[in-house]
């Protein structure tokens, strides 16, 4: 083991044995499902314990652990996190997340977790790490315990869509969800939100001899989560593309070959390659367009993308797409916004709506553009999503729109609330924020499907989620075990807590 001298031992243990061991791209858990119903009731048994492992037909997986002795009368407390994570590498031959490990590893200043030019998929692995190391511990005083892990929540919350709580099983009306990204903070409400697909099914034909063929690269790119990371000024590799083409468009006729650039819709593009044919006369005007754009792009972005690369050089002949169906897809791309679009004015510095430009794909003659919407306010989602349907449909785009999910309304009364932070206070000796956040958690979900329960969010400093850069912090893993030992053994003195 990497990771085999880092307390408290059980967590590292399953984080790398387990998870890391495991990868599990969403979609993709069914090796890790299986991993979890094996290892689970092996581990129980080999340290005399008994846990229920329940699956439903989606695949969550809901764990159940009765009460230790004299803690019968203490209400019951679900953990709740997600067994998929964003692959992601930045490894110049790509990387197999069907078939090899996570290459984690302790960076040299021994502070933190990451993996060699991999995300990490301590989001959320080393939250579901930490709740199975909970109910297996086997010196910790507990009331019933429960531990949720659902599948799918990278790619729209699937698993917590899918959850029948009252079918499964699940008794708990108190919730700790283990999939927040820092220590210093407990959260209470979160965004929801909601994917739009816009189509173009086309005709590819040949222009050779009528146009200069030209490949455009931009990469370099920090990316990042597109909720929590979509205020921090990430340029967006599409939206570049979208834009150096645009300048083009306004002068010369250009026509569309491919156009591939993201991966996820939950993260903020690193990547984009645009090839493209110009009209052979205007070959030293398009060339003279392009340099500018590129030097404008990187004077602005020295600083906040330090090292951003645009590439641009003639390309081999292709079929590519008619003038006019290329000119509205670049120019309705350029016009899509991307990032924040309102701050809350209720909450000082939460972004309330944003937008991702997160996925342009070309696969044969069909062209494809995901965007991925959220908000604090539901209204907002679909008053957003509206104005980019009227935007594809005036530009002849294909719309799908994806079921939304809820945000999270904040609860800053609630009891188990109060009960919580006062625990963290004391355990890590400092104050504790508690605030919403942009990204979604399945908490809004969960919430709607089981009346009354009260919940917070909390996990382990962690930087760069959905990105290669990824890393944990290796001390707040265990502060933040110690702050969920102490809840869950000081949870008798919440028995008189009433329940709504």
């Amino acid at each position: 083991m990497v990771l085999e001298s880092l307390e408290p031992k059980l967590v590292w243990e399953i984080f790398e044995e387990v998870f890391t061991k495991t990868p599990r791209e969403s979609k993709k858990e069914d090796k890790i499902r299986e991993q979890l119903k094996s290892w689970i009731p092996e581990r129980a048994k080999s340290l005399g314990m008994e846990i229920e492992v329940i699956e439903d037909d989606a695949g969550n997986l809901l764990i159940k652990k009765g009460p230790t002795k004299g803690m019968e009368s203490v209400q019951s407390l679900l953990f709740q996190g997600h067994m998929d994570m964003v692959c992601e590498t930045d490894k110049p031959d790509g990387f197999d997340f069907d078939n090899n490990p996570i290459p984690v590893r302790i960076q040299d200043n021994n502070e933190w977790v990451d993996a060699d030019g991999t995300t990490l998929g301590a989001d959320n692995g080393i939250g579901t790490s930490i709740g199975l190391a909970l109910m297996l511990d086997p010196n910790i005083r507990h009331g019933p315990l429960e531990l949720l892990i659902t599948v799918d929540e990278e790619t729209g919350l699937v698993g917590a869509f899918a959850l029948d709580p009252q079918k499964m099983g699940i008794e708990s009306k108190l919730l700790v969800n283990i999939d927040s990204e820092d220590l210093g903070v407990i959260t209470i409400g979160s965004a929801g939100g909601g994917d739009t697909d816009l189509t173009k099914k086309l005709q590819l034909n040949d222009v050779t001899g009528e146009a200069t063929f030209y490949e455009l690269v931009v990469s370099g790119l920090f990316g990042g989560h597109s909720g929590v990371d979509i205020h921090k000024h990430r340029a967006n590799a599409n939206k570049i593309v979208a834009r150096i083409l645009s300048t083009l468009v306004t002068e010369m006729n250009v026509q569309l070959i491919k156009w591939n650039g993201g991966s996820k819709h939950n993260a903020i593009p690193r990547e984009a390659i645009a090839k493209f044919a110009v009209e052979t006369g205007k070959i030293s005007r398009a060339e003279e367009l392009l340099e500018k754009a590129r030097v404008d792009i990187l004077a602005y972005n020295k600083e906040l993308e330090p090292d951003i690369q645009i590439i641009w050089e003639k390309s081999s002949p292709e079929p590519a797409f008619s003038l006019e169906e290329s000119h509205k897809i670049i120019q309705s791309i350029n016009l899509i916004p991307h990032g924040p679009i309102r701050f809350s004015p209720h909450v000082e510095d939460l972004v309330e709506t944003s937008n991702n430009v997160a996925v342009v794909k070309t696969e044969g003659s069909e062209l494809s553009l995901l965007q991925s919407t959220r908000s604090s306010v539901d209204s907002e989602i679909e008053a957003f999503r509206q104005r980019i349907s009227d935007l594809a449909e005036l530009s002849g785009w294909i719309i799908k729109k994806s079921a939304a999910y809820p945000g999270w309304n904040p609860e800053p009364k609630s009891l188990f609330l109060a009960f919580a932070r006062s625990h963290f206070e004391k355990t890590t000796g400092r104050e504790v924020k508690v605030r919403a956040i942009h990204a979604g958690l399945e908490c809004g979900i969960i919430g709607s499907k089981i009346p009354g329960i009260q919940m917070i969010s909390i996990g382990p400093t962690m930087k760069n989620a959905h990105t290669p850069d990824e890393k944990l912090k290796i001390i707040d893993v265990e502060v933040l075990y110690n702050l969920l030992k102490d809840i869950v053994e000081e949870l008798p003195k919440l028995k008189k807590l009433v329940l709504r």
